[in-house]
């Protein structure tokens, strides 16, 4: 009974961590993202690259971190909504960043990503 029990939370639990994987649609590089912009308009992807021209505007009482996702095939603008208190310390240029959100047609069959959740971050320093 105790090795049936194991067994389900075990199960359990490699379910749930696969789970979030499974609903972001894997984008193995920011090339494959621009090279077919409508099989992938409005749906979550899963991205990671470096930062670059990272910018913070202001907007009422929100907070929106605008910035660049590079990575070997090209470059991606992307924005992503932030607690004003917290924005400043969240992401700055040379992060390397894996992040979660959707991705949204601009004109001239470019695009931009509407960032969800960063996932991980690595700062340069720390590379």
């Amino acid at each position: 009974m105790k090795v049936y029990f194991q067994l389900i939370v075990v199960t359990v639990l490699a379910l749930s961590l696969a789970a979030p994987l499974a609903r972001a649609g894997n984008v193995p590089d920011v090339a494959a993202l621009l090279e077919n912009p409508a099989s992938y308009q409005s749906k979550i992807v899963r991205m990671t690259g470096t930062v670059s021209n990272h910018k913070i505007r202001r907007k009422i009482s929100k907070c929106f971190q605008m910035f660049t996702l590079e990575d070997e095939t090209g470059s991606i603008e992307a924005v992503y909504k932030a607690n004003c208190s917290g924005a400043r310390n969240s992401l700055r240029d040379r992060d390397v960043v894996t992040l979660e959100g959707s991705f949204e047609r601009t004109s001239g069959n470019s695009g931009m990503l509407k960032v969800r959740s960063i996932l991980s971050k690595v700062a340069p320093s720390a590379q």
